[in-house]
């Protein structure tokens, strides 16, 4: 079934105007300029290169079920054939699915900002070793973001284990979370914020760890850390590096930083607190950061959309030779069966051939005439309208590439020689052709066939007086009227 809806517009959304777009009439894909439309045909080749236009008011059909989008109600019949699962579709516009479009591309958008907003190597701790999935481990880590560590968000997480929701981010969430604050924080953790200046580095070998450092390391994981030969200081800077993620990670980054040349050296002390911020400073320093990370959210979508462009191309244009690859191998086997075939026939046909040979000499005890001969002997058999077809098609097959202004010459020639009789028949002049004439002699004879068609036409030969007589008192015109005819076609095919 079909359901059809005027229009298929969002309540109070505003009609977009009237522009139109193209479709590949091949994919049915649509392009939003002739630039984009130019640059597919090019990428695919003159088979993608063909468009049509339709307007943003144009219907299509989107299936309920499955999404499947539609843009004839043919294609709605065929979708509903091979895919059993679309059952119902709606009538809409080109307008909403733009829209729909847009919807989709915001939201995926926003939720990757929440994501790429936390702290990436706790989220990628708490999704690869501690198994929750990303969406609840950034949740986690920006509501303990205060306390800035792994427990913490642990913590979180089993509080609120049970939460209905958890595992989503909807519109409401990402709007409370998108606030200034936020991005500070944000900032901060990605080394946005420009530092003071840090005090003399006046650190020893074989000193200890300051005690801020040693208070914020996991005790039990220390004690695995060095039961593994490593020594308490380059235990307590791998535990401390990784956030105390897992004995996993303090190993690897030890084996990472293995031959940096400040390994036994202690850790600086954390930072002092910086001094808290008016409110209208910390507007001003929230406005700014969000501004950076706008620009370079931009840049970098702006670059991933031409990646995932170029691989589609790539991908297409994969398939796309693929697909004529398979077509050539198939073609290559077609002919390769019609060349058996064809071999297969010849064959057969010798085998009949030297049979029907066999046959003639125990019939008649002798070999049988050659083909040419009894070729010749049934065309004498045939009407001399048929002769005349015959005798003009064997000069044309036979000179026509080989000689093509000498047959036109010779078929000319010919034709006068008719038409004087057809025009003349009681006139004895045109009855009579000289052998030795020039002209007969460098246009009529050189040409194997014609000798035979003036034959047909009537014309005897006279070895001994030495020219061609009709033998007819009154020429066929009937006959001479159709080789005139044939003569012209041939002419006009030269």
């Amino acid at each position: 079934p079909v359901r059809r809806k005027r229009g298929g517009r969002r309540p109070g959304a505003m009609a977009a105007p009237n522009k139109m777009i193209l479709k590949c009439s091949k994919t049915g894909r649509l392009f939003f300029s002739t630039q984009e439309a130019q640059e597919h045909a090019e990428a695919f080749g003159a088979a993608y290169a063909n468009f049509e236009q339709v307007a943003m008011d144009s219907k299509v059909w989107v299936c309920v079920e499955t999404g499947r989008t539609a843009y004839t109600e043919a294609e709605v019949q065929r979708i509903q054939q091979r895919d059993p699962d679309s059952k119902t579709f709606e009538e809409k516009t080109i307008e909403y699915l733009l829209d729909l479009q847009k919807r989709k591309e915001e939201a995926t958008r926003r939720r990757d900002k929440f994501l790429d907003s936390v702290d990436q190597k706790k989220l990628e701790a708490l999704n690869t070793v501690k198994g929750h999935t990303r969406v609840r481990s950034a949740k986690a880590l920006l509501f303990t973001r205060d306390k800035g560590t792994l427990e913490a968000a642990e913590a979180w997480l089993a509080a609120h284990a049970d939460e209905e929701g958890l595992d989503k981010l909807t519109d409401e969430f990402l709007d409370s979370v998108a606030s200034g604050a936020a991005d500070v924080a944000m900032a901060d953790a990605d080394g946005d914020v420009p530092m003071e200046d840090a005090a003399p580095d006046e650190r020893k070998v074989g000193d200890p760890n300051p005690p801020e450092i040693k208070e914020n390391i996991n005790q039990e994981l220390l004690k695995e850390v060095m039961e593994m030969g490593f020594s308490e200081l380059r235990a307590e800077k791998a535990l401390f590096k990784t956030d105390n993620a897992s004995l996993q990670h303090a190993v690897n980054w030890l084996a990472e930083h293995e031959d940096d040349a400040d390994i036994d050296l202690p850790l600086l002390p954390p930072a002092a607190p910086k001094p808290k911020m008016s409110k209208e400073e910390a507007e001003a320093k929230a406005l700014e950061l969000q501004k950076k990370l706008r620009a370079k959210r931009a840049e970098e979508e702006k670059l991933s959309e031409k990646e995932k462009e170029r691989m589609r191309i790539e991908s297409t244009k994969m398939m796309v030779e693929a697909s004529e690859k398979l077509k050539e191998e198939e073609r290559k086997r077609a002919f390769e069966q019609l060349r058996r075939e064809k071999e297969e026939h010849e064959r057969h046909r010798a085998a009949l051939k030297e049979q029907m040979r066999l046959d003639y000499i125990e019939r008649f005890g002798k070999e049988p005439p050659p083909e040419e001969e009894e070729k010749e002997q049934s065309i004498k058999e045939k009407s001399s309208k048929d002769q005349v077809a015959y005798y003009l098609s064997k000069m044309k097959k036979q000179y026509k590439d080989s000689d093509p202004a000498g047959l036109k010459t010779c078929l000319s020639t010919l034709r006068v020689y008719v038409k004087n009789l057809q025009d003349n028949p009681q006139e004895e002049k045109f009855k009579k052709l000289k052998l030795d004439n020039k002209a007969f002699q460098t246009r009529i004879m050189p040409y194997e066939g014609a000798i035979d068609l003036l034959d047909v036409m009537g014309f005897d030969k006279k070895e001994e007086e030495g020219y061609l007589e009709q033998r007819k008192s009154v020429p066929d015109g009937w006959l001479c009227g159709n080789a005139i005819k044939f003569i012209d076609l041939i002419l006009g095919q030269i």
